[in-house]
């Protein structure tokens, strides 16, 4: 009976574990494209090329998908857009 105690508490510290990494592999990858959509932004704002304002819709579907595969959106948007532009993203999105 220890022993399936012991088993079953380690495959849930194993699963818990799991979902955090992949929590911080969407996380860190929605990060980078953020990185990515400033750079298109500002690249838009010089050029106003209707190319760059796709792209900039793509990534932002890319994030708004990670955001749900994530498990948290709420948590996850904030994390990747910070506090000073998540509220304005909440109230956008709902």
């Amino acid at each position: 009976m220890i022993r399936m105690t012991a088993l079953l508490l380690l495959l849930t510290v194993t699963f818990l574990s799991s979902c955090t990494s992949e929590y911080e592999e969407c996380l860190d990858e929605g990060l980078f494209l953020k990185e990515k959509l400033a750079l298109m932004e500002r690249s838009h704002a010089l050029t106003e090329d209707d190319q760059y304002g796709q792209e900039i819709e793509e990534i932002r579907n890319q994030i708004d998908l990670l955001a749900k595969v994530s498990g948290n959106e709420e948590l996850f948007l904030q994390q990747v857009y910070g506090d000073q532009t998540s509220n304005s993203w909440f109230g956008s999105q709902k």
